[in-house]
């Protein structure tokens, strides 16, 4: 059954709030424009996704999209300053003799002077590593922009968090849509032809990344499915990635027992591993630091901690996948902040090694001064492991 959506935002308000945000991290790294290439960096800054396109960002003004002449009426529906490709930009001798990255980097140092900002620093996230060379040839400071544009996607907006809450919904029907098809019987390849047409159903974008396992492909983690059989008595995992609304993605996991009668040690690891992620939940504020998370985090048994410690605690989620912040035992950056209106996916897996049985399980939050909202709270559980 398809999953009506009530639609709370506003996405050409979320897209100027998005250009914002990047505009103002511009400015904190003394970067006079960002050149954008790459699918889901142009979808932040366009509000549409679209092949061999780059966004050229002054730290004031508008961004200009660069679209190839077949995309540019279908782009221009989401947003009104646009330009042909770079390579097809009209250049000066002696640029007209040279290839296309020499072309295009003419007419970058030509745009970094229209917008008053030549000499000043061009950040560069995600292009063909071919354009580097000729921008400095041409006297183009080029800098790195990879972490600016992360750290500024990694605060979502208002109507962002909206889209979030509307997604949370989409990942409520999709996994009671992989519940009800867990049974004895069918494969993990059939779950996943479920999963897919229940997220579509949903009002789903596309799905990044599925996992689904069963049985001993819980431990270690199979990732993607196979022609397996369920059988009654399997512990059945999913780990769902999926774009959901404007680009958006979210990461939820679930475990689900295949059939009637858990037994007592599969009843204890599935409470161990619900306890912990729900007792981590409220440790994730803004204004904490990632040494104080890591510090304060819920202690993982022992029996789990190597196959626990080979995930995050907790992971940003957004455009991409797992992005910042990344907060791990021993490999985080321990001064870095939580932000109100980051959104995170905290996550399990608990297994012994050498043991197939195991549980996985990921929530997504909102991060708020206080407690964190939980986005993921209607997302179905396996209750009957919980009484």
């Amino acid at each position: 059954m398809a999953t009506t959506v009530e639609r709370m935002w506003d996405e050409q308000r979320s897209k100027r709030a998005r250009i914002a945000t990047l505009q103002d991290q511009m400015k904190r790294h003394d970067m006079g424009a960002v050149l954008v290439g790459g699918g889901f960096g142009v979808r932040y800054l366009l509000g549409v996704s679209v092949p061999a396109s780059k966004v050229f960002v002054p730290a004031d003004g508008e961004p200009i999209g660069f679209i190839r002449q077949r995309d540019i009426e279908y782009v221009r529906q989401h947003h009104a300053n646009l330009r042909l490709a770079l390579y097809e930009q009209e250049v000066s001798e002696p640029c007209s003799g040279l290839d296309r990255n020499g072309r295009m980097a003419c007419a970058l140092a030509d745009l970094m002077e229209q917008h008053g900002v030549a000499g000043e620093r061009l950040g560069i996230a995600a292009t063909q590593a071919g354009l580097l060379i000729p921008l400095i040839r041409n006297g183009v400071d080029v800098v790195d922009a990879h972490q600016v544009f992360e750290r500024a996607m990694a605060i979502k907006n208002d109507d962002e968090i909206a889209m979030y809450r509307a997604i949370a919904d989409q990942y409520v029907g999709t996994m009671r849509a992989f519940r009800e098809a867990s049974v004895p019987g069918t494969t993990e390849n059939a779950l996943a032809g479920a999963v897919v047409t229940a997220w579509y159903e949903a009002g789903g974008e596309e799905v990044s990344q599925l996992n689904v396992c069963s049985g001993e492909n819980m431990n270690p983690w199979r990732r993607w499915p196979t022609q397996r059989v369920l059988k009654s008595g399997d512990f059945v995992g999913i780990d769902l990635h999926a774009r959901g609304i404007n680009g958006l993605r979210g990461d939820v996991s679930r475990t689900f027992f295949v059939g009637d009668r858990p037994t007592p040690e599969q009843r204890a690891l599935y409470r161990e591993a619900y306890e912990y992620v729900q007792a981590a939940i409220p440790i994730f504020r803004a204004g904490r630091t990632f040494a104080e998370i890591a510090e304060t985090a819920p202690p993982v048994p022992a029996p789990y901690r190597q196959q626990q410690f080979s995930y995050h605690i907790a992971h940003g989620v957004g455009m991409g996948p797992s992005g910042y912040p990344q907060i791990d035992p021993g490999s985080h950056d321990a001064k870095s902040v939580l932000v109100t209106n980051q959104v995170l996916a905290i996550e399990c897996h608990f297994g012994e090694p050498g043991n197939p049985l195991a549980v996985k399980l990921e929530e997504m939050v909102v991060v708020r001064e206080g407690e964190p909202e939980l986005l993921t709270r209607d997302v179905p559980l396996d209750d009957r492991l919980l009484g």
